[in-house]
């Protein structure tokens, strides 16, 4: 009885512990939390979860001619194409202006090879592609409100994308 008693207390301890870090910690900078959005949708993708690869996008966002629904469809196609097997952002780059922000991200698909680097794919098994996106703060949460997108080669996107 003693034993577990102090498991408990032991318990007990780590968690107020690790609360109290959390509590202390500085708060994610704009940066980070936009970084975030898109390790997120890229999670997301790669888990076939449609709905959470477009959560960020704002219910304004336009983009090569799609808006929010659009894109989930183009993503759902994708998905049951299997078009990847794992999706990865890579090169990140944001200019934020007040309430507004600039984003390019590099993302690299393969259809194969997953756990394998990304200089190890035969171009046949993988793609990268650059967004460039637009957002803005809606309440407290940075959303997307527009993007284009393209392909680059392989060499383009592990070089970086440019500053937005």
């Amino acid at each position: 009885m003693k034993r577990r008693n102090l498991a408990v207390v032991a318990a007990l301890g780590v968690i107020v512990a690790v609360v109290g870090i959390r509590l202390r910690r500085e708060p994610r900078s704009d940066e980070d939390r936009i970084r975030a959005l898109f390790d997120g949708a890229a999670l997301a993708a790669e888990e076939k979860r449609i709905g959470d690869v477009v959560e960020p996008l704002s219910e304004r966002f336009t983009g090569a001619g799609l808006d929010k629904v659009g894109v989930k469809r183009l993503v759902a196609g994708m998905v049951l194409r299997g078009d990847w097997v794992s999706v990865s952002a890579a090169g990140f780059a944001v200019k934020i202006e007040g309430d507004r922000a600039r984003a390019t991200v590099d993302v690299f698909t393969a259809r194969g090879g997953k756990g394998r680097g990304v200089a190890e794919l035969l171009p046949q098994e993988g793609a990268a592609h650059r967004i460039a996106c637009r957002l803005e703060r809606e309440g407290s949460d940075w959303r997307i409100v527009g993007a284009e997108w393209s392909e680059v080669t392989l060499g383009d996107a592990l070089s970086g994308p440019p500053a937005p």
